[in-house]
Formats: structure tokens, sequence, C-alpha cells
């Protein structure tokens, strides 16, 4: 990547409604002269077109197949849309993808990268001790994140999720933590984190979680805020689940 294909992406991701940064970044990438860059490029101005129509015009359709197009025939063939170590998985919007997959080693190296500056859904993969975790949540692509779901790689434990809950997720309204083996410690730490304080959805299935993590659970300010709870899986008794469900959130 050049210097002046960073600063262009680092443009479009600070003006992510203005067409002129992306259009400009198109020209660019075309200026390569490669077969992958200007079908990337191409890609941004079908997208940048494309979110100009209603919904209902008829050229959305026509231009929402070619990005399809684009996009099957040449993104594993080189599209420069990831940080190394980290995978976009789709979801593009004006041209730039916004969910994306990776270890949680590589997001350190990918914080500075320009190209992260897009993602506001992360997919992470847990490889590092939770001092490490800690250090990585504090890191500005986490505060830019809508959705963080933790899966694959080593389970958070209670640890990790002290570690989880030391970090300020300002914009964060999805929490997918299914299947981590938290238990009810690393539930009480979720429960007294000051950086959730915007989470809406919280997915707590299969965690190893008893009547006891339940109840910090039902003393906590967090319960008031979520519109969907997730608890599948734990060992929790029919009372806790009725005083649960009694919130109308849980499933």
């Amino acid at each position: 990547m050049t210097d002046t294909e960073a600063a262009l992406l680092r443009a479009c991701a600070a003006h992510p409604d203005e067409d002129v940064p992306r259009l400009a970044y198109a020209d660019c990438l075309d200026e390569r002269g490669e077969p992958a860059a200007s079908a990337r490029a191409e890609f941004v101005r079908v997208q940048v077109r494309a979110a100009r129509l209603a919904h209902n015009d008829p050229d959305a359709e026509v231009l929402a197949r070619r990005a399809d197009e684009l996009h099957h025939a040449w993104c594993d063939a080189g599209w420069p849309d990831a940080p190394a170590g980290v995978h976009t998985t789709g979801n593009y919007r004006r041209g730039f993808a916004t969910r994306a997959w990776g270890l949680t080693s590589a997001v350190f190296a990918a914080d500075d990268d320009p190209r992260a500056l897009f993602y506001t859904q992360l997919e992470l993969s847990i490889d590092v001790p939770p001092s490490r975790l800690r250090e990585a949540v504090r890191l500005p692509l986490f505060a830019r994140l809508l959705e963080l779901t933790v899966r694959g790689g080593s389970p958070l434990g209670w640890g990790g999720a002290k570690a989880l809950a030391e970090g300020e997720y300002p914009n964060l309204e999805r929490l997918g933590l299914a299947g981590q083996a938290l238990g009810d410690i690393g539930l009480r730490y979720l429960c007294n984190s000051w950086g959730l304080m915007r989470l809406r959805e919280l997915d707590l299935s299969n965690n190893d979680i008893t009547d006891d993590g339940a109840a910090a659970l039902l003393r906590s300010g967090l319960l008031p805020r979520l519109r969907t709870l997730r608890l599948w899986g734990n060992a929790l008794g029919p009372a806790t689940l009725e005083r649960l469900r009694a919130n109308g959130r849980v499933w």
C-alpha cells in the first residue's frame, strides 16, 4: 500500500458519507494498472453509485448484481482489503468491508492499518493470555465496534472475561460470548463493567453459569439495558429462569 492510498483510506473512513474520497481512492487503484486493483476500483464505484439510489430504483438491482460478480471473481485474487492476519467476512458498505475476523495477536498490528478503520463488526479468536487481551481491547479499533463475537481459539475463562470487561466500548451494541467458559466469576466481571453501557444484545450460551451467577446478573444494571439475552445451555434452576424471563428478553 502506498502512502497516497493510505491517506485516501483514512479520508474515506473520516468522511463515511462523502463520495469524493472513495472515488479518488478508486482512481488511485486504477493507476496501478493491475486487473485485481482495477476490479476493486470498479467495485468501489459501483457501490458508491448504488448508495445514491432509492431501494426501488431499477438500477439498484443491476448494480448489486455487478458488485456481487466483481467480489466473487476477484476478492480472493488479491483485493487489498485486510491487514495481515485479519480476514474480511463481507458486509461491504459503500465499497469497504465492515465485518472482519482475526486472531487477537494480529489485532495489535491491524489497529494502525487504515483498512481496519472501516470495521464495525469483529469476530475475535483468542490466542493470547488475559494480560495481552486487556491491552488489545483498549485499542481504538474496539472503541469503533458495534458488534463483537468471541469464537474459536482458547476459551476466555473468567480471566479473559475480566480482561474484556476492563475495555471501553462506547458504540458496542452486540456481544457474543457463547461457549467461552466464563462461569459465575466471569459473568460477575461483565455485570460490573463500565465499558458496556450501550450493550443491547448479549449471548452467554453454554458458559457454565449457575444460579449464583444469574443472581449477580439480576442485581446488576446490565440486565435492564438488554433487549436480548441468550442463556441456553447453562445450569439454571426453574425459579432463576422464571425471574430472568420476567424481564421479557431472555432466550
